[in-house]
Order: structure tokens, then C-alpha cells, then sequence
């Protein structure tokens, strides 16, 4: 629309013409206000489109990001597994669970530290769907888990998917993903919710708990806390299970096997045990000598003088399975005990 600085000089020069002319230049006039309408409204709508084109672009830089943080957390690890493990220890009177950081996607894990001399250090790789799994945890989990309370060992338990696919198509990724839950929401609830997978293995139905018994499992060892069953439910940290589970599949840390083949794995110090799941004097026997090894504590053999390096002497050196040396003459060593004694 012309201005009116522009049809007065239009009127202007309008002025005094003979007819004829005065028309065509109205004519004249008109087109070209015409043309300047038709450029106005193509730079309006250049402006809406570039306008409308950084709205765009904005908005998917938003949901970029915002897509790109959600696949990001799918790839965090749990709250408290640095290690791929929730680890256990005790002050004398109660257990604990040890706080870290997450692993970050593409990150690898952080072993767990103790000094051997003095505890042992326990890491269990667990498969809630495994009945050999149960099977050890139904002899030597209590007895286990006796240790860490009073300090005479740390227990790191890793969760893992050996049937698992990555999805939560399976329930040994359910049930794993179930564990990393409550370690990232309520960490020293873990061994109970771990105990309460354990308990629940003999008995589950075809294709295992859904995540709504999960959810129930968890409230019934304890867990209240409503982030952790949103966290079950939505299956938080699958891709984790699917990552720590191909993580001890191709190396065991510390360790004298190389690899995760089969569920359970009980590693004590850097030695797995390769006993028998069922029993459990095989198992208290397994650990003697582990920490007979670790601490340098140890018993004779009822050979020789009887005699030790701390005295204790006896014509016959007996000894006993605490690790006190005994003679006839009432000598007795201290060799020392073992958790197991």
C-alpha cells in the first residue's frame, strides 16, 4: 500500500495533464503499486518461512536433545555399581551397601578395592533365572553373607543375563534389571531384594515374574520407595543388564577364570570356587583356605617336633580345625581363625 507522502506526489504530477494522459498514468501508477504489493508480500511470506525455519530448527535441536539425554540415561549404569557390582560390607553390627558414581555410557567398570590381608573380598555373579544359582545361594548364602556383617569379608553381588537378549523378554534381564534398581534408589536394601529373588527361584512361573511381582517382590524385602518400582516397571537399566552381562562374559577381573560362562561364579580374593553348589562343608572348607592363604593363618599338619614360630610346643604338634596347635605337653600355638572356624 503506497504511502501518503507517495499518492501526493502522485496527485501532484497528475495535475494539469489532459485527460488521456492523466488515465494512462493512473494506469502506470496502479501497476506499479501492484508490483510493490506483489515484493511486500513475497518478503512477508521469505520472513514467515525463515522465521518458521528456526522455529523448526530450534525445536528439533530441543527434542534432539532431549531424545539424545533419554537414550544417553538408557545407557547409564545403576547408582552405586561402579564396579558392575552393589558391594556389601560391615561395621560389626550391620551391613551396607558402598555409595559410587555410575558407569557412563561407553565407560568401562571400576573394580572394588579391600585389603585382602585382613578381609575377603567376595564378588558373586549372579542369574536369578538359574536353579544352580539358587542351589548355592540355598546352602552357602547365609553363611556367606554371616561373614560380612561382623567384617571378616566383603560381598559385592553383579547380577547378570546369561539367557538375556538385552530386552526384558527374559526374565533373568528383568530380575537383574530389578537388582540395579534398588542399588541406584535404595542401595542397602539390596540383599534382601537380593535374598527375595533367590527365595522366589524354585517356584516361578512359566517365563518368570513380570514386573509387576518384581514390584511386589521388592515392597515385600522392604523397598518403599516408589522410584524404584517406576524404575522396574520401566525397565531402566536393561541396557546396562546387557553391557555388565557382555562385560563378564569377556573378562573377570582379578580373577583366575578368564571369562562368565555359567551362573553362579564365586570368586574369593582372585580364586573361584569350583566345588560342589550343594555342599556346604566343600564351600566352609574353600574359604578356610582362602583366608588361611590371604591373612597368612594357617594349622599344622600333626607332623613333626610340634614345634611353631610363635612357641607352642607338644610331642605330637596336633592340631585343631580353629587353627590352635595342641601338644600333650598343654603348648599351644595361635595360628589363628578363620571365618569358617
Amino acid at each position: 500500500m503506497a504511502s501518503a507522502k507517495t499518492r501526493a506526489a502522485e496527485r501532484e504530477a497528475l495535475e494539469g495533464l489532459p485527460k488521456k494522459e492523466r488515465q494512462a498514468l493512473q494506469r502506470e501508477f496502479a501497476r506499479l503499486h501492484r508490483e510493490e504489493e506483489a515484493r511486500r508480500r513475497r518478503r512477508t511470506r521469505v520472513i514467515v518461512r525463515s522465521s518458521l525455519v528456526v522455529v523448526g530448527v530450534a525445536v528439533l535441536a530441543v527434542t534432539g536433545l532431549v531424545i539424545y539425554n533419554s537414550i544417553r540415561a538408557s545407557f547409564t549404569g545403576p547408582l552405586n555399581m561402579l564396579s558392575d557390582g552393589l558391594l556389601f560390607s560391615g561395621d560389626g553390627t550391620s551391613t551396607t551397601a558402598a555409595r559410587t558414581a555410575a558407569i557412563q555410557p561407553g565407560g568401562q567398570p571400576t573394580a572394588s578395592s579391600a585389603d585382602t590381608s585382613k578381609v575377603l573380598a567376595v564378588r558373586e555373579y549372579v542369574d536369578y533365572a538359574s536353579a544352580d544359582t539358587a542351589t548355592f545361594e540355598t546352602t552357602d548364602g547365609a553363611s556367606l553373607q554371616s561373614y560380612v556383617t561382623p567384617g571378616y569379608a566383603t560381598l559385592e553381588i553383579h547380577p547378570v543375563a546369561l539367557d538375556g537378549d538385552g530386552s526384558d523378554s527374559t526374565y533373568s534381564t528383568r530380575a537383574a534389571n530389578a537388582m540395579a534398581c534398588t542399588a541406584n534408589y535404595a542401595p542397602d536394601s539390596g540383599l534382601a531384594v537380593h535374598n527375595a529373588l533367590i527365595k522366589a527361584q524354585p517356584t516361578l512361573p512359566e517365563g518368570g515374574l513380570t514386573n509387576d511381582d518384581l514390584v511386589t517382590l521388592a515392597q515385600g524385602a522392604g523397598v518403599k520407595d516408589d522410584k524404584v518400582a517406576s524404575c522396574i516397571r520401566g525397565n531402566e537399566f536393561d541396557d546396562w543388564v546387557k553391557d555388565a552381562t557382555d562385560r563378564a562374559r569377556a573378562s573377570i577381573p582379578g580373577s583366575d577364570v578368564t571369562a562368565l560362562s555359567t551362573a553362579p561364579l564365586v570368586v574369593v580374593d582372585s580364586t573361584a570356587y569350583t566345588g560342589p553348589l550343594d555342599d556346604a562343608n566343600a564351600f566352609t572348607e574353600f574359604i578356610a583356605k582362602v583366608f588361611g592363604e590371604a591373612t597368612g593363618a594357617g594349622s599344622g599338619d600333626g607332623s613333626g617336633d610340634g614345634t611353631g614360630t610363635d612357641g607352642g610346643t607338644g610331642t605330637d604338634g596336633g592340631t585343631g580345625t580353629d587353627g590352635t596347635g595342641t601338644g600333650t605337653d598343654g603348648g599351644a600355638g595361635d595360628s589363628g581363625t578363620t571365618p569358617a572356624g
